[in-house]
């Protein structure tokens, strides 16, 4: 009859324990992580990520990124599948890249930057053609993810690409005619 107290009162311990153990909650991420998922090695090793703070025009010179006051954009990722990076931004673009051909360029904006993100990244070639396409998830620590998918931009040897949405208002014209205003100029320097 003891033999059975004492086992139940175990059983009730680790019930418990198992109990406090899966309900705890995780500890806030350090920092946001990217990882490239279900992409081939082939591909993986060919990615670089540089990173733009809030920038309003970047220039791509001869294998090199960087603002347009000459200062070199921050490389995250390179030919690795996974990294992370500070989480501590409100405003930050990230220049996707696969072997100094092609690119594709994502611009977030987080409400809270205490709040980690986990961007998950899938490249992989269309079928008729060898353009390739980033198919994207962003998956913040509290709230929906978001999903998004896009071909990948050829690179040029120089070009610029500029926010125009970043940069300041020109003065009112009655003048003038207004239509639609494209949120980026991409103007290539030499082919």
């Amino acid at each position: 009859m003891r033999g059975t107290w004492i086992i139940l009162l175990i059983m009730v311990f680790i019930g418990a324990g198992m109990y406090f153990w899966f309900t705890r909650k995780p500890k806030p991420a350090h920092s946001d992580t990217i990882v490239f998922k279900n992409t081939a090695d082939s591909i993986v090793k060919k990615m670089q990520v540089y990173l733009g703070d809030d920038p309003k025009e970047v220039m791509y010179l001869d294998s090199a990124w960087m603002l347009s006051d000459s200062t070199p954009l921050k490389k995250v990722l390179d030919g690795v599948p996974q990294d992370t990076m500070n989480k501590q931004y409100s405003n930050i673009t990230l220049f996707i890249t696969y072997d100094h051909q092609s690119y594709y360029d994502l611009e977030l904006q987080k409400p809270d930057p205490k709040q980690a993100y986990t961007i998950s990244l899938e490249v992989e070639p269309m079928s008729d053609s060898d353009t390739l396409v980033v198919d994207g998830l962003i998956i913040p620590q509290k709230g929906d993810a978001m999903h998004f998918a896009s071909p990948m931009m050829k690179m040029y040897s120089r070009f610029v690409i500029t926010y125009n949405h970043k940069l300041p208002q020109p003065p009112p014209d009655s003048t003038a005619i207004r239509g639609h205003e494209p949120s980026k100029t991409i103007t290539i320097l030499k082919n």
